[in-house]
């Protein structure tokens, strides 16, 4: 009898103290988009699983360049977005899914990604937490 009430007090303590360690230690998620800042290739803008709002839900980097479209507006790798990018957008007007100038991932190129391009003029690619991430890679993916 008491070792059980020992056993079952033992195991009370462990669930107890499990159940606060799952708390303490959780990531940072700078933009609630699911996805932990550390592997998050667009920290300031929600670009996740629990995304609230536009398509870019699944890390999309049509790049790979470590950078999530909706933080990449810099087409041609140039280290900021322009008007050479916003030329580049502009050509690209109707193009479909998974196209680079899809910046808001909605399966093609529109007057929404050219605006997008316009906001961001002079900007250089947004924060990743991917440590592959640079204006000029390439073969880079959060997946």
């Amino acid at each position: 009898m008491k070792r059980n009430l020992i056993v079952l007090s033992c195991t009370a303590l462990f669930a107890i103290g499990f159940s606060f360690s799952a708390f303490s230690g959780s990531a940072p998620d700078a933009d609630s988009d699911g996805v932990p800042d550390s592997y998050d290739n667009c920290i300031d803008v929600p670009n996740g699983p629990l995304a609230a709002t536009g398509g870019c839900n699944d890390q999309e980097d049509y790049a790979t360049n470590g950078y999530g479209n909706p933080c990449d507006t810099d087409v041609n790798h140039d280290g900021a977005t322009g008007l050479d990018d916003l030329s580049l957008t502009i050509v690209a007007q109707g193009a479909g899914p998974g196209n680079i100038n899809d910046f808001n991932c909605d399966d093609g190129v529109g007057l929404d990604d050219l605006s997008m391009s316009i906001t961001l003029q002079n900007e250089t690619p947004g924060t990743s937490g991917l440590p592959c991430a640079a204006p000029t890679a390439t073969g880079c993916s959060a997946e």
